[in-house]
């Protein structure tokens, strides 16, 4: 009763830091008891210290200040905190089909205190930079609620043309620029908060709940596990977000009642979102023959025979024992929950790093495939502007297919993941964690530009709300530093650009 009331007196920072450490010392109470190893307490030891290096920067003025630099730096957090939580709720110790569980949490520990520090050094500042001055004054940070509900009319636009159009090449400049803008279908929520865009108009709450409902049939259409949940996690970030800004408690907002309800709800939600997405893999084999609808219709169909879905479920619990070991194969199955599955997954860290060690630290030919890789990051005609001509096509493979086929000969593809650790140390050795620093902090600076401080107070840029679940996941398992290094040579400047492109010639049909 006294831990309930020291909640609900407290802000929401106070809040989450309490209850995140609360869970903290459970789960290791847990893990010890029923999981006694030396592997799983150091598993222990890097959840402990992530956490204490997280609630160190986790401040008001952070997320109030920069806001979309501390989302990024709260996935980083959750991938090294979350495994334990995860594992022990499926009942697995947190070092579950790890191959190198010691070596593989202590060199994430260390990731996540350059990441850390990358994050204290780009937030350590008082003033606009001249990137984020330049945008001011072409209007970036100028908004209106008719120009959201425009812009959420051009993301359905976009969502129902790469609907139609499944299989964008490389070359396809117009298809790439189009589905570019997709981030634009979660305009009209941020209306749900008016606060952080400075907005004073009225806003129509329940067009924009039935506007998100349509959205989230849409989206399940696209055989997307991300894209269904993207309008489901706008809105929960967006609230996350106008609570600290208001500098309010989250039982300021919502009663106890409510927040049990509301709890009940999203577990049931998970329940729900978990079955579609193993509706949606069984009929992703088909995605390349069929239409849209008739995907749509053979996922639901699916998700609605129950005999159907128990033979799935068994099957895949069968698919999971039967992996075993590296040795058995590439596997990314680390929890049975596909989101902690996503965004959780260590086992993915462990996995490079048992490549990277067997091809040894700073590989010669891992070196060559980055640098191969930086180029094809830029635009073709760019390219073909300094007279280099390079064939994308040979490159439809992505860092873990190379890591993966420099150990066993197999052809690269099948898009596998790597994490950033794994791919690093293989490609650079021991120089990765200084460059990584680098890019952390230089993408860390460009987030930053997304918000202006004036003599009010801090606003927050739309195209920066409307893209806070891409920013919560930009750091998890894909392409390693070489995702970084894109956002900062190429996604960042795309982005801003097409964004106010659009901006500038909706402002002009409504002048």
């Amino acid at each position: 009763m006294k831990l309930y009331k020291v909640l609900y007196k407290k802000d929401i920072v106070r809040q989450v830091k309490i209850c995140l450490s609360v869970l903290l010392y459970v789960t290791v109470a847990l893990e010890i008891f029923f999981f006694p190893s030396i592997d799983n307490i150091v598993g222990c030891l890097m959840a402990f210290v992530s956490l204490k290096i997280f609630n160190l920067l986790f401040t008001y003025r952070l997320v109030n200040q920069f806001p979309f630099a501390f989302l990024m730096f709260l996935s980083m957090f959750l991938y090294r905190y979350l495994p334990l939580v995860a594992t022990l709720i499926e009942g697995k110790p947190i070092s579950y089909k790890l191959e190198l569980p010691a070596t593989t949490f202590l060199l994430e520990t260390f990731s996540f205190l350059i990441g850390g520090l990358a994050l204290y050094f780009a937030t350590n500042l008082k003033q606009n930079s001249l990137i984020q001055k330049k945008l001011y004054k072409l209007g970036f940070f100028e908004i209106s609620q008719k120009i959201l509900w425009w812009m959420g009319g051009v993301g359905l636009l976009v969502r129902l043309y790469t609907l139609q159009s499944s299989n964008l090449e490389y070359g396809d400049v117009g298809g790439k620029f189009i589905s570019g803008l997709s981030y634009f279908i979660t305009a009209p929520i941020c209306l749900l908060f008016p606060s952080l865009l400075k907005i004073k108009e009225h806003t129509n709450k329940k067009l924009v709940i039935i506007y998100i409902v349509v959205v989230f049939i849409i989206n399940i259409a696209s055989n997307s596990r991300e894209q269904i949940l993207s309008p489901i996690f706008v809105y929960i970030i967006l609230f996350f977000l106008n609570i600290v800004v208001t500098k309010k408690a989250i039982t300021d907002i919502i009663s106890p009642l409510k927040l049990t309800f509301i709890i009940i709800f999203l577990i049931f939600g998970l329940n729900f979102l978990s079955d579609i997405s193993i509706a949606m893999i069984a009929n992703g084999g088909i995605r390349s023959d069929v239409s849209k609808n008739e995907l749509f219709k053979n996922t639901i169909d699916t998700y609605l025979d129950k005999n159907q879905m128990t033979k799935l479920k068994m099957l895949a619990n069968d698919q999971e024992k039967n992996t075993s070991g590296y040795s058995m194969g590439w596997t990314e199955s680390y929890l049975d929950n596909f989101m902690f599955n996503r965004y959780a997954n260590i086992l993915i860290s462990d996995q490079t790093l048992f490549y990277a060690d067997k091809i040894g630290y700073g590989n010669f030919k891992m070196v060559e495939d980055f640098f191969d890789k930086i180029l094809v990051i830029f635009p073709e005609p760019i390219l073909k502007l300094i007279d280099i001509n390079i064939d994308k096509g040979n490159f439809l493979y992505s860092r873990g297919d190379y890591l993966y086929s420099l150990n066993t000969g197999d052809v690269k593809g099948g898009f596998k993941v790597t994490s950033h650790v794994g791919d690093g140390l293989a490609t650079f050795g021991y120089l990765y964690f200084p460059l990584q620093f680098a890019l952390w902090f230089l993408v860390f600076m460009l987030l930053n530009t997304f918000v202006i401080y004036t003599k009010y107070g801090t606003v927050f840029s739309s195209y920066g709300l409307m893209n806070v679940f891409i920013f919560v996941g930009m750091f998890r398992n894909a392409q390693g530093c070489l995702g970084d290094l894109t956002f900062i040579l190429r996604g960042y400047f795309q982005g801003v650009f097409t964004y106010l492109i659009i901006l500038w010639f909706l402002k002009k049909i409504h002048k």
